[in-house]
């Protein structure tokens, strides 16, 4: 079963629009952790602005996954087994990772401390991963989630929502200063923010965004005005030497124009055409691996490392085709190679899984 996925049928465009947002997620570690993206303040290059673009055009992928977990998992029933499957695929990578690298010699001693080495192990505790971190507290919740929600008219939910919205997402967006209490998107609230405009789309419809045209217009514009205010905000900054903290809000998870441009894209893809049947179903058997892309790329061993294997950081220097090549072949390689990681993980789950069961059985017969 897919991450954040129900049983029963399956919705292609949904799973085609999270295999699109692990792609934008890839790209976002590309960009971020490779230093491409230069001040918009001083002279940039056409490679610059080619980064900045791809940039704000992948930012609402990870409010689209907290969207999807809502979407599906308000229809869901709590499973341990579900619990302890997603906390042992985190650790298979994190622990894995780890333990391959101290094997070829390449843990430098300084990361051999306690506090480092339970990272490793206790990916979930020390937010080694924080989005898993975050699932795994909605997930536990989930039964009080479910029937809070259902406990409560459209209203009421709708309520909810607008507070937790301006409390997380509106005042921030608009106020020339950091919040203390600002996460940046990086948190549970947010999630859970997130999760319930899900669940209220999935249980009441998408009564503002009807239309998959609709849907695209509000991810075009939301992604330009989020283009527009890096580059003000960075030209006052250039001036004045004020909003210093403020040139990359906008790029934030809980910005209202990231918010907005997830709403876009999800709604596009919701009201979308089916897909055709058999690349639906080719859709539909990929897309469960998608979280194995993201817990590779992102473990502790490898978060700054992959990026180098594709020459991202010299790509600056090349001319724009070879820019563009690097960076799009990088993160279609590490794709890829994400998905095949974790479909082997998967076998050797069930393989493990599968000798378990027999043994138990075995047990019950004697």
């Amino acid at each position: 079963m897919a991450w954040g996925q129900t049983e029963g049928k399956r919705n292609a465009n949904m799973d085609i629009l999270r295999m699109i947002s692990m792609i934008m997620v890839t790209m976002l570690h590309a960009l971020t952790k490779s230093d491409l993206l230069p001040f918009m303040g001083n002279e940039v290059s056409a490679n610059g602005w080619a980064a900045w673009v791809l940039e704000v055009l992948s930012v609402p992928a990870v409010d689209i996954f907290m969207l999807i977990s809502g979407y599906f998992l308000i229809s869901s029933r709590f499973k341990i087994g579900r619990m302890v499957e997603i906390v042992l695929q985190t650790l298979f990578y994190s622990a894995g990772a780890f333990a391959i690298f101290l094997l070829l010699g390449r843990v430098p001693p300084a990361s051999m401390n306690s506090y480092d080495i339970l990272q490793h192990f206790l990916p979930i505790h020390m937010e080694t991963y924080w989005f898993m971190s975050a699932y795994v507290i909605i997930y536990l919740l989930l039964p009080l989630i479910i029937s809070g929600v259902h406990a409560m008219t459209e209203k009421q939910l709708q309520g909810v929502i607008l507070w937790l919205l301006v409390f997380e997402c509106v005042i921030k967006s608009f106020l020339p200063v950091r919040l203390s209490m600002d996460m940046k998107g990086y948190s549970f609230l947010w999630y859970l923010t997130l999760f319930l405009v899900g669940a209220r789309i999935r249980l009441y419809g998408f009564k503002i965004v009807k239309t998959a045209r609709r849907g695209w217009f509000i991810y075009i514009v939301s992604t330009f005005l989020i283009f527009a205010e890096i580059f003000i905000v960075s030209q006052i900054q250039l001036r004045t030497g004020r909003l210093k903290e403020m040139t990359t809000v906008s790029l934030e998870y809980n910005h209202i124009l990231v918010f907005f441009s997830a709403i876009g894209l999800f709604a596009a893809f919701l009201h979308a055409k089916p897909l055709g049947e058999k690349f639906g179903r080719l859709v539909c058997m990929l897309s469960p691996y998608c979280l194995g892309v993201y817990l590779l790329q992102e473990n502790l061993m490898m978060r700054y490392l992959w990026q180098d294997w594709f020459g991202l950081r010299e790509a600056m220097e090349q001319s724009i085709p070879v820019f563009l090549f690097r960076v799009l072949g990088g993160v279609a390689v590490m794709f890829v190679l994400g998905i095949c990681v974790d479909v082997l993980r998967s076998v050797l789950f069930r393989i493990v899984t599968d000798r378990v069961v027999r043994k138990d059985k075995d047990k019950c017969l004697t």
